[in-house]
């Protein structure tokens, strides 16, 4: 058969040095250059925009046009002065991991896909149990993010409460199922409200509970609960790094038959750390619990972790048969996750925490925390309020009037020194800076706190 050209077979050793070449430049650059998207980045992306071609362009060509674009037209959030959202950087143990894992292209599906990613699988998810101090006989499932993490655990809630309810949700589906209620603070991040919604749930059986001024919820606005309920408690509400309390909560859910369930995005890795590990104290009693191990583990999008004390809870609810599947061997990670086929996650998970060790893992957990409480020392006799002073890693303040608030948070994006994100915080606004990036250093804390100083009393 003759071979087409439309198919080239290019000089792969050629690419793959290339592309290292221009990672190498990048990432020694990340000091240098704007944390913003530079002056001309709107129309080199803008120019992207071209009908889907009919004849192709040499591999090497269109590699060198990506590599443009990457000096260009990315936000430098890999560098250590990018504080928005909640992101990590990527540690070189583990980028380097990954880059492996990608030539490898395994599919963890099934472990007769991939008998490396299985073995790993089990080790990784042994070692986080043990790290994060959750019930030994908890199973792990490994998937993009918390968002779909959260989606997993609520759906094997929704299977272990129906069971015990005698339900038979397989064969009858929700129709006519008694309800599951549905109860949490006030102030969850809104992949919560997301999943409830794919799974079935209305709002009219969602309850969100009043909370203090850090976005933990009372105990005291804890209702009865019925055994057809769940609670969702956060490790680390998404604006202020606050705690739910766990010693009181959890027990008082759990004697009246709830299913509780823990948002611990970025929180949870606090159990890694002696000084943050009381935030997290009686957490290990809940059902389920979701991580992001992109955030605060600092290994490259996306890689989200979810952990559920009933491991046939999460089997039954998200496994899935097919004649084709050779499932008859050790640990097949489909039916832990929603996907089927997705990349071997737990590769660069493995030699992360192989490189640090559980001592490397609290010394960066402890430095965040550090790098915030440094942040709040320089920024405490500043023209800012402190809305929420650091509880882990994030950090609200907020100037005397909103119009102030904004034109400092814009000015602070567009300097192109350092990226902060704002946010809606109790009617306020407020500027909101989250420390989840291995380079960054105090010398990186100070020279925020200075820009944030000056930009305000432009």
């Amino acid at each position: 058969m003759e071979e087409t050209k439309r198919v080239p077979h290019d000089d792969w050793a050629l690419l793959l040095e290339t592309a290292k070449e221009a990672a190498r430049d990048y990432l020694n650059d990340l000091e240098n250059r704007s944390v913003n998207l530079l002056p001309q980045a709107e129309d080199t992306l803008d120019r992207l925009a071209e009908e889907m071609p009919i004849e192709g362009s040499p591999a090497l060509d269109v590699l060198k046009q990506l590599i443009s674009l990457g000096r260009t037209s990315t936000i430098l959030s890999t560098g250590p002065n990018y504080y928005g959202f909640v992101t990590g950087g990527a540690l070189p143990i583990a980028l380097a991991a990954r880059w492996l894992s990608d030539v490898w292209d395994q599919n963890a599906a099934l472990e007769v896909m991939s008998p490396l990613s299985a073995r790993l699988e089990n080790l990784v998810e042994q070692w986080l149990i043990e790290l994060l101090g959750l019930p030994k006989q908890s199973l792990a499932g490994f998937v993009s993010g918390s968002s779909v993490a959260t989606l997993c655990a609520l759906a094997a809630a929704r299977e272990h409460l129906y069971q015990r309810a005698d339900w038979p949700l397989r064969d009858r589906g929700l129709n006519g199922a008694p309800s599951i209620e549905v109860y949490g603070p006030d102030t969850l991040h809104g992949s919560i409200e997301k999943a409830l919604r794919i799974l079935g749930f209305g709002r009219q059986h969602m309850h969100w509970l009043k909370t203090d001024e850090s976005g933990r919820l009372n105990p005291d606005q804890l209702p009865t609960l019925g055994p057809l309920s769940i609670l969702i408690l956060q490790a680390g509400q998404v604006c202020t790094g606050a705690f739910d309390d766990f010693e009181t909560l959890i027990p008082a859910a759990k004697a009246q038959g709830a299913w509780v369930h823990i948002d611990g995005a970025f929180g949870l890795w606090a159990a890694a750390s002696k000084p943050s590990q009381p935030l997290v104290k009686g957490v290990a009693a809940a059902d389920s619990w979701v991580t992001d191990a992109h955030k605060t583990l600092n290994v490259p999008y996306d890689s989200g972790i979810v952990f559920c004390r009933y491991g046939d809870a999460l089997t039954k609810a998200l496994s899935s048969s097919g004649s084709y599947l050779q499932s008859d061997r050790g640990r097949d990670g489909m039916d832990l996750t929603l996907e089927m086929s997705r990349r071997a996650r737990a590769i660069e998970l493995w030699a992360t925490i192989k490189s640090l060790g559980s001592d490397g893992i609290a010394e960066l957990v402890t430095r965040f925390c550090d790098h915030a409480a440094l942040l709040h020392q320089l920024l405490e006799h500043s023209p800012y309020t402190i809305v929420s002073r650091p509880i882990f890693n994030q950090m609200l303040v907020a100037l005397a009037d909103d119009d102030a608030t904004t034109r400092a948070l814009t000015a602070l994006q567009q300097s192109g020194k350092a990226w902060v994100s704002g946010a809606q915080w109790q009617g306020r606004q407020v500027i909101r800076i989250s420390i989840c990036n291995w380079r960054t250093e105090a010398k990186h804390i100070e020279r925020l706190a200075h820009l944030m100083i000056e930009v305000s009393q432009a």
